[in-house]
């Protein structure tokens, strides 16, 4: 009875201490499996790092991120959890090269060729022109009845002396015919229409008491109309012409300018056989009909102011001084009929 008490004494010291050893022994059984976990989770955060920093060489910014976890590498060792963590971290890192797809030139420069088309489809074609619209060319011929009354002044003179050799005369033809150019200017106004035009009278002569012959006359002029529409294809037409007019001498039957210029020459007066000019100036008021798209009548009446300048001559022969001035200022009222075509 006393060895068995004291076995039962013994066992349980015995207990005691094994219990004692094989704690300790699980206590340090886990802090060695820890520690090459340690080790583990350091090395492949470093090679989380290092190719976290390799795999998005264009986006530097983000580069940052992988050094944040090694503050919890220094945290106290946690159980073997804490393994999943360094694992899930590497697969954060894969999708930051987000950034790359963020630049999108592609998507800017898709409007620039298809607003192209649009501009191109809204300019509307231009529309042609009327045939025979208000701003066309038109070229117009016409012939003229006229009346006439004028008055030749010439004075020739000898040294002191004078002789008058001036008279009145009237035209002995009645007929010319002008052919004109003109164009609108629609800058100004549709209505106003500016050109040129030739006016020819043929022969001219004075008739009457003392019939003398001048020459070929002919006219040159600029004009401008003005055309107020006051029915149905109608208008009235103001206009006015200005412009120089040439006479050329010619030979004919009695006395006339050329013969004169030749019996000058003969006597030594310094006179050319060339023509003389002049200058002329007038208003006119007239209506125009369109007849058609193309074609047009008028009918026009016009005065007209015009000073022919026939000789100027001053110089001294054999010691006498001869002076010689002739020239003529005639006023004409007439009546043109005449057509415009369209060009």
């Amino acid at each position: 009875m006393q060895i068995s008490l004291r076995s039962h004494t013994l066992s349980q010291p015995l207990s005691r201490v094994c219990c004692a050893i094989l704690s300790a022994l699980m206590l340090l059984a886990p802090a060695a499996e820890a520690a090459p976990a340690r080790s583990k989770s350091r090395t492949s955060k470093s090679g989380a790092s290092k190719s976290g920093a390799k795999t998005p060489p264009a986006a530097p910014a983000p580069q940052p991120e992988p050094s944040k976890p090694e503050p919890a590498a220094a945290a106290p060792v946690a159980a073997p959890v804490a393994e999943s963590k360094p694992a899930a971290e590497p697969a954060r890192a894969a999708p930051e090269p987000k950034p790359v797809a963020e630049s999108k030139p592609a998507a800017q420069s898709k409007p620039t060729a298809p607003r192209a088309a649009p501009l191109a489809r809204a300019a509307p074609a231009p529309t042609p022109a009327p045939a025979a619209g208000p701003g066309r060319m038109r070229i117009g011929v016409g012939g003229d009845l006229f009346l006439e009354n004028a008055r030749m002044t010439g004075v020739q003179g000898i040294n002191a002396s004078r002789i008058d050799e001036s008279f009145a005369y009237n035209s002995l033809g009645f007929v010319s015919v002008t052919a004109w150019l003109n164009t609108s200017v629609p800058t100004v106004s549709e209505r106003l229409r500016v050109g040129a035009g030739l006016r020819v009278f043929g022969n001219y002569a004075a008739g009457g008491g003392e019939p003398f012959g001048f020459g070929l006359l002919n006219e040159a002029f600029v004009n401008g109309e003005y055309g107020l529409p006051v029915a149905d294809k109608m208008e009235v037409v103001f206009g006015g012409r200005a412009g120089l007019s040439f006479l050329v001498p010619t030979e004919g039957q009695g006395t006339n300018l050329a013969g004169e210029i030749r019996r000058l020459q003969e006597q030594g007066v310094a006179v050319w056989s060339v023509p003389r000019v002049g200058w002329l100036l007038g208003p006119s008021v007239g209506a125009r009909r369109r007849m058609s798209d193309r074609i047009w009548l008028r009918a026009d009446l016009n005065g007209q102011i015009g000073q022919q300048y026939l000789f100027a001559t001053s110089q001294e022969i054999s010691g006498l001084r001869y002076t010689k001035n002739w020239s003529t200022l005639a006023l004409r009222l007439g009546l043109n009929l005449g057509a415009e075509f369209a060009l």
